[in-house]
């Protein structure tokens, strides 16, 4: 039986307008483990853009379909559209696909922009190398600015989350500890990066820190993941300011960055008189 890829691929070759098939993503990053829960992340690049995504329909004939969302579903799909389509369908046997249809003039300079690419089908003999990596998706370099804009952050937010709690508006103050953590993560990513002399990803959604950071510092970060209840919610708070100060001291240094080091305790002292945290 053929798979969701191999009808797709079936497809492109018979369809002239179709001039180069690119798949991105988890499938051809060799150092991803493979499960039977992989999106197919594919691009056409076609002739005749416009004239093409007209009509898409011989997707969805690739299997029965659960959902699908196009360009036209999404929010902003139409501030997109001259340039790129989007048609994502995911099926009922489990496979999914999210295509994207590009002009064939932009397909060496997205080959070149994203390290997670794999030609699978090249009518115009481009001669594009394949040779997957992750390099497009290491930790950025950290920046004297970037590392500024973390730290103000960070500690702006801060009361954001205590006054939540003051007020028993627990939606409120949960969803200020995701935005403290964002910050947060900035800097677990950067120390990361600085170990891995910024030749390392820590993977979609962070999925790499619990192999990349000691035992102690990944359990520290998931105890920032509180329950809906005040007691963890301040818990995690005070585990978050700690764990900030604590990576922000050692990179400022390492780095020659501006960073108070009392900031951390002028917060905690805060936040225990005017919101009794």
């Amino acid at each position: 039986m053929m798979s969701i890829l191999d009808k797709l691929l079936d497809l492109a070759n018979k369809k002239n307008s179709i001039r180069a098939v690119v798949m991105n993503g988890s499938r051809v990053n060799p150092n991803i483990t493979p499960d039977e829960y992989q999106d197919y992340d594919i691009v056409f690049y076609v002739n005749n853009y416009q004239e093409f995504i007209k009509n898409l329909a011989f997707i969805d004939a690739l299997g029965d379909v659960l959902v699908k969302q196009t360009s036209l579903d999404q929010r902003d799909g139409l501030e997109t559209i001259n340039e790129s389509f989007t048609y994502m369908t995911q099926y009922k046997d489990g496979s999914r696909i999210d295509l994207t249809i590009r002009d064939m003039k932009y397909v060496l300079k997205d080959f070149k922009s994203d390290s997670l690419s794999m030609v699978l089908l090249d009518k115009e003999a481009l001669g594009l190398d394949n040779n997957p990596n992750e390099s497009s998706y290491y930790v950025k370099k950290i920046t004297k600015e970037d590392f500024a804009f973390t730290v103000n952050e960070f500690y702006w937010v801060c009361p954001y989350v205590a006054k939540g709690l003051a007020r028993n508006q627990l939606f409120y103050a949960m969803k200020h500890m995701n935005i403290i953590r964002h910050e947060l993560e900035n800097l677990i990513d950067w120390f990361i990066g600085k170990t891995y002399d910024f030749k390392i990803s820590v993977g979609k959604c962070k999925s790499r820190y619990q192999e990349l950071l000691s035992e102690e510092m990944y359990e520290i970060y998931k105890s920032t993941y509180p329950k809906l209840e005040t007691k963890e919610i301040i818990k995690a708070l005070k585990v978050s300011i700690n764990l900030f100060d604590q990576l922000a001291s050692a990179l400022s240094m390492e780095y020659n960055f501006e960073y108070f080091t009392n900031q951390k305790q002028e917060m905690l002292d805060f936040l225990s008189k005017v919101y009794k945290i």
